[in-house]
């Protein structure tokens, strides 16, 4: 199934359509997965019930932090992305056999959907090294070894590396370069600006880029807010772009902000959404707000369909996020980054 999935990521238009490699993938899992067959037969769906891809059954993300879904047993399992567990303290598990068509996927989806371009990158973020079960950790790390060498980590177990980043920046003047990390740590990033008097100038053409929430932390922003925020702050010239994930896929979608527009995230050709009625589970006439589920190729060790809680809209070429379910629990990669600082810092004092 790897190879398959592969070939499709690399070259769809000398292979199968996303609907024929969809329906190879859930028979797959479904044969393969006892936890999602039996699932599935709960719900009365067999192999010959779906005959397309909105008609595969698909998990809540809720599913990940008490059942085992995975086709490799566990000790074969070389990686596991954790969620963040933000109220309860139960995290979701993603087990991985390896990241092989991972890795291929957000290079892929980073390469034609943000930019080609072999960029300096400094991450606000840590690295995969104290953070191992993060899977925006691994994400951005991915990115940042296709960037030039001079790439970057600024966020350590200290937190913020303040000074080493105005340091690097200064050095890249000149240069267009990328700033990428989580939304909490932008406004970690902008308060420790202000508070030191300090400031960060980027060469015009450099590329902000986000991902996450920035709510419940030093103070509460509007997207708008906060994306103009960073406009204003950095002055680059360049469209901000917002990387949509989570720790139960293993593909992004992105969009590339238009302050005071609908921020429209688009996915890669791996990847689909619909949008349903949380009651019926059908899926509502385009326009209106429903619950999103993704059916994802690249989870090929897992299950194909994710049922999120976060409530969106369709648009022309994608999805407009508007919410969260009521009663979902908040959490994010933001607050996965600012526990691993405050954890480590407790325990060392």
């Amino acid at each position: 199934m790897k190879t398959i999935i592969q070939e499709f990521i690399c070259n769809p238009e000398e292979y199968k359509s996303f609907d024929e490699v969809a329906i190879q993938l859930f028979r797959y899992l479904y044969q393969n997965n006892l936890a999602y067959q039996q699932y599935c037969r709960k719900k009365g769906i067999g192999l010959k019930q779906v005959r397309h891809w909105k008609d595969i059954p698909s998990v809540s993300t809720e599913a990940f932090k008490s059942s085992f879904l995975s086709v490799t047993p566990e000790e074969e399992c070389s990686y596991v992305f954790m969620t963040s567990g933000t109220t309860s303290g139960n995290k979701g598990k993603h087990y991985h056999r390896d990241l092989d068509v991972y890795d291929l996927s957000a290079k892929e989806s980073f390469k034609n959907l943000v930019s080609a371009k072999k960029y300096p990158m400094a991450i606000l973020f840590p690295d995969e090294k104290n953070m191992p079960h993060s899977s925006l950790s691994h994400y951005l790390s991915l990115l940042k070894a296709d960037g030039t060498k001079d790439s970057a980590h600024f966020v350590s177990k200290d937190g913020l590396e303040l000074e080493k980043l105005i340091e690097w920046t200064q050095k890249h003047e000149h240069t267009p370069v990328m700033i990428l990390g989580a939304s909490y740590n932008y406004v970690h990033l902008l308060d420790s600006l202000e508070d030191k008097n300090k400031s960060i100038h980027l060469h015009e053409d450099s590329l902000i880029f986000d991902t996450g929430g920035f709510k419940n932390f030093s103070r509460s922003y509007s997207e708008n807010d906060f994306y103009k925020l960073l406009k204003d702050r950095f002055k680059v010239k360049t469209k901000i772009v917002n990387m949509y994930g989570m720790t139960e896929l293993s593909s992004q979608y992105y969009s590339k902000i238009e302050l005071g527009g609908k921020n429209i995230k688009r996915g890669p050709h791996w990847i689909r959404f619909k949008i349903i009625d949380p009651i019926t589970e059908q899926e509502v006439p385009k326009g209106e707000i429903g619950l999103l589920v993704h059916v994802d190729l690249a989870n090929i060790n897992s299950v194909p369909a994710i049922q999120t809680g976060d409530l969106a809209i369709e648009r022309e070429g994608g999805f407009e996020l508007v919410g969260r379910q009521p009663l979902i629990e908040s959490r994010g990669c933001s607050l996965s980054a600012q526990q691993w600082i405050e954890e480590y810092q407790n325990g060392s004092n």
